[in-house]
């Protein structure tokens, strides 16, 4: 069976190269840089400007795990990514209902690479949410055969089940 191309995607600080590590089978491969701005310094001193790499092997499935940089100003790298994927899933940050916004531009952007399956990872579930699962749908105008995951990216069991379940969906 042919590897899948999973791309993982969203804002900035909402969990893809954490979401990738806690999955892969190998190293995961990074291009982590010191934030430039201001603003993004005091969220976190490093992020990804082209891509996180990783693989894992899953039940009946090889996943070749690319992730794309939060940032707009990286948004060309998004475009690159998404070629020939197979399948994207989109992290929000429940406890930062600001990076909605930024995911219902990224949905829009991935949607235009062609019919493939695709999900809403709702990251850091584990602790204080401000948001709903049902306002997040309304917000970014999901429609009910889209699913919407409640993940912990750190926790390599929630990242694994969240992918089962995906696949599983994906391919019904």
């Amino acid at each position: 069976m042919e590897p899948f191309k999973l791309v993982i995607t969203g804002a900035f600080n909402t969990g893809k190269s954490t979401f990738i590590r806690s999955l892969s089978d190998i190293n995961a491969v990074n291009t982590d840089k010191a934030t430039s701005s201001p603003d993004e310094q005091r969220i976190k001193a490093n992020t990804t400007v082209a891509m996180d790499y990783g693989r894992v092997r899953l039940d009946d499935y090889t996943l070749q795990l690319f992730g794309t940089p939060g940032q707009t100003r990286f948004d060309f790298m998004r475009d690159i990514l998404a070629k020939n994927m197979d399948g994207f899933l989109v992290l929000v940050d429940l406890s930062q209902p600001a990076t909605i916004d930024d995911a219902a531009t990224i949905l829009a952007q991935f949607r235009d690479h062609g019919e493939v399956p695709y999900a809403v990872v709702a990251n850091k579930s584990d602790l204080n949410t401000v948001i709903s699962q049902a306002e997040l749908r309304q917000q970014l105008n999901l429609s009910p055969e889209i699913h919407i995951y409640l993940c912990t990216a750190t926790d390599k069991n929630s990242v694994r089940e969240v992918v089962r379940r995906f696949l599983r969906d994906a391919h019904k």
